[in-house]
């Protein structure tokens, strides 16, 4: 009698153990051949139509732009693909990451699509984040910039408040509310580089327009008149 009731413990443990792998291979596409050869195609042409190549090797976004690398929570494995090129002439980082939804304790993630492009020169770091999306709510309290239409759409964190200031002063809020391609995109200036994120897994992600905004705003900024320390 013992030994079937040890029997029947033996399967119940194997079928449990059983029914987690399949569970876990139902949740990972990557073991649907169908979904493997539909991506494959999409990230084919998602590099023919920039330029940009697909890499499977670790390109240091965490290191590029620490701020939004820390959201990482030290997991590497939440940078799921990477993109390099060069777009204007200047080189190019495309990533999709996984953010945790908010700042609270919680299961709850999400995809996000970051571009990253050189920042011209050096210095404090400054978050520029649509207001409507809290995931960015890991950051210090947002300070407002007097600007009512701007403080409407999007929040600013920043380490430097006279950076920041300057930087905004030179239109940068304009410019931002007038520019369709800056609809639910952060941007961030970290101390040697830019970005720009957007929720939605990168074969679905306007990489293009996110690396011309960028570009478009590195290009506008005075930045030889800004403090830098």
């Amino acid at each position: 009698m013992a030994g079937l009731i040890l029997l029947l413990v033996v399967l119940a443990i194997l079928g449990a153990g059983v029914a987690v792998g399949l569970a876990r291979r139902k949740r990972n596409p990557f073991t649907n051949r169908q979904f493997v050869n539909q991506w494959e195609q999409g990230m084919r042409a998602l590099e023919a139509s920039l330029g940009w190549r697909f890499v499977g090797e670790d390109q240091g976004f965490q290191e590029r732009v620490p701020q939004i690398g820390r959201m990482l929570e030290a997991d590497r494995s939440r940078v799921k693909f990477q993109l390099v090129g060069h777009w204007r002439g200047v080189p190019v980082l495309a990533v999709e990451v996984v953010l945790r939804a908010d700042n609270m304790v919680t299961s709850e993630y999400r995809t996000y699509s970051v571009v990253v492009v050189p920042r011209p020169m050096p210095g404090p770091w400054v978050l520029i984040s649509p207001r409507n999306d809290s995931v960015w709510g890991l950051f210090e309290q947002f300070v407002a910039t007097g600007d009512p239409a701007f403080d409407a759409r999007y929040e600013v964190r920043r380490k430097n408040p006279a950076f920041a200031s300057a930087l905004l002063a030179s239109g940068l809020p304009q410019a931002l509310l007038q520019d369709p391609r800056a609809n639910g995109v952060a941007i961030a200036f970290d101390e040697h580089n830019m970005a720009a994120a957007v929720p939605g897994p990168i074969l679905q992600a306007p990489l293009g327009h996110l690396a011309d905004l960028l570009l478009d705003v590195a290009s506008r900024v005075p930045w030889q008149a800004l403090p830098r320390g």
